[in-house]
């Protein structure tokens, strides 16, 4: 790979789920470049629950009219560490995938990990992404049971490699395995570890590229999207501001139409102004009749 090119996605799906502010959001634009350059036949993600990760990696391959299958494996019913949920997210999920993904090859498995590893054959996945219980033991059952399942030359990734809060247990594993395998490992958003299974890809990526340059450059590219976020919140609460001192006013004014009406009334049931109007319809009258004597 002599050049490793990078970009500046739009994120279709943002229109709907505005994700920046959630945990993978800063590593949207490493998967998207990855994918692009990479170009892979198979992804299998394992734990996807609202998609910031699965619908970055979709968007590369539309973008790039890639032929890529992309499964996501979950059962969107949630787990200690996502919390648990109704039907609502998969129906915003599947939402996302038809208005926004429908011409690419998605597939959605409700299942859980155990049971859905059987229907992919040994050395049938080019990029498999872990991300789904994160205890040690989990991460570690998951590793093990899909590992035969990534091509020889292909990669894994695993999310919160440097959270250790309660029971996550991610980092663990990836002290391991990085001693082990080629490696990236990002930082920031709690951390995402790039293993290779064999040397040769991260070689030919890495022949006219620094590994230790992408977890600043992609730092400080989530970044600038964030501080844009930020002016954009900031411009839309400035807009709601002065919404909402119309609001009042037109309030204001509906209190002063409303008072007037109340006025009139009062003034059109009152015994002078049933005389006035009396008085002018004699009046009126009067003056048909001189009217008619000047003819």
């Amino acid at each position: 790979m002599k050049n490793f090119f990078y970009y500046n996605p739009n994120f279709e799906y943002e229109e709907i789920f505005s994700d920046w502010d959630w945990p993978w959001a800063g590593h949207k634009f490493f998967i998207y470049d990855f994918i692009r350059n990479l170009k892979p036949k198979v992804i299998v993600e394992l734990g996807t629950h609202k998609g910031t990760s699965f619908f970055s990696m979709c968007q590369a391959v539309k973008d790039g009219k890639l032929k890529t299958k992309l499964y996501a494996i979950d059962t969107w019913k949630g787990d200690k560490h996502t919390g648990f949920y109704d039907e609502t997210i998969f129906k915003e999920v599947n939402l996302i995938k038809n208005k926004y993904y429908s011409k690419q090859n998605i597939y959605f498995i409700r299942k859980f990990f155990d049971e859905a590893v059987f229907g992919f054959k040994n050395n049938s996945i080019d990029l498999l992404h872990i991300d789904g219980l994160h205890t040690y033991k989990a991460v570690k059952h998951d590793f093990e049971t899909w590992f035969n399942k990534v091509k020889k030359d292909g990669i894994i990734l695993f999310h919160d490699t440097h959270e250790k809060k309660d029971d996550f247990g991610v980092y663990k594993l990836w002290e391991k395995l990085k001693n082990k395998f080629k490696s990236v490992d990002f930082f920031h958003s709690h951390g995402l570890g790039v293993l290779f299974k064999n040397k040769t890809i991260y070689q030919e990526i890495f022949k006219f590229n620094f590994p230790q340059i992408w977890p600043y450059y992609y730092f400080l590219k989530y970044l600038e999207k964030t501080n844009n976020e930020i002016k954009n919140l900031e411009k839309l609460s400035s807009l709601q501001s002065k919404i909402s001192d119309l609001q009042n006013q037109i309030k204001n004014q509906q209190s002063h139409i409303q008072s007037l009406e109340t006025q009139l009334n009062t003034i059109k049931s009152a015994k002078f102004f049933r005389l006035w109007q009396s008085y002018c319809r004699i009046r009126d009258k009067i003056l048909e009749k001189i009217n008619e004597n000047k003819k």
